[in-house]
C-alpha cells in the first residue's frame, strides 16, 4: 500500500516542487496539498478521508499558523496520534525545539535544492513508521 503524505503550505511553488519530487520516488506515493491549516483540519477531521502517514506542516501561513494547526491536531482526540513534521524555511534552533515540545516528530528546513528535497523525501518514504522520528530528526 502506497504511503500518503499531506503537505500543508500556502506557497504554491513550494507545493508544486514538493509534489514533483514525490512523483519521482518509487514506489509511488499519494500526496495531497492543503493551502492552509484550516483546510488541513477540515480534511483530517472528515472520517471519509484517508489518514495521512505523514503531515508536512509549514510554519508561516495566513489565517492559522503551522504552530496553531499543530496544537489543534495534538489536542484533538481523533488526530492526536497523527505523525506531523514541521516543514519551513526557518532554521532557528528554537523552532526545532518547539516543534518537538508541541508533539511533532521533528522539523525539516525546506531545502533550496530540488535534489536535496527529493533525497529527503525518498529517505522518509522508505523509512518504517517506527524509525520515522529518528530519521526526521537527522535532517
Amino acid at each position: 500500500m502506497a504511503k500518503f503524505f499531506l503537505l500543508v503550505d500556502d506557497d504554491r511553488d513550494d507545493a508544486e516542487l514538493f509534489g514533483e519530487a514525490l512523483s519521482t520516488i518509487e514506489p509511488p506515493l499519494e500526496f495531497l496539498h492543503a493551502q492552509d491549516g484550516i483546510m488541513a483540519l477540515e480534511f483530517l477531521r472528515n472520517p471519509g478521508n484517508k489518514t495521512p502517514d505523514l503531515i508536512f506542516l509549514d510554519l508561516n501561513m495566513p489565517e492559522m499558523s503551522g504552530w496553531q494547526c499543530l496544537v489543534r491536531i495534538k489536542n484533538d482526540n481523533s488526530l492526536k496520534n497523527a505523525s506531523v513534521v514541521m516543514y519551513s524555511t526557518s532554521s532557528h534552533q528554537r523552532d526545532k525545539e518547539l516543534a518537538i515540545e508541541l508533539g511533532a516528530l521533528g522539523f525539516i528546513t525546506k531545502p533550496t535544492d530540488y535534489k536535496k528535497l527529493r533525497d529527503i523525501l525518498k529517505r522518509i518514504a522508505s523509512t518504517s513508521t517506527l524509525e520515522l522520528k529518528k530519521v526526521i530528526q537527522e535532517f
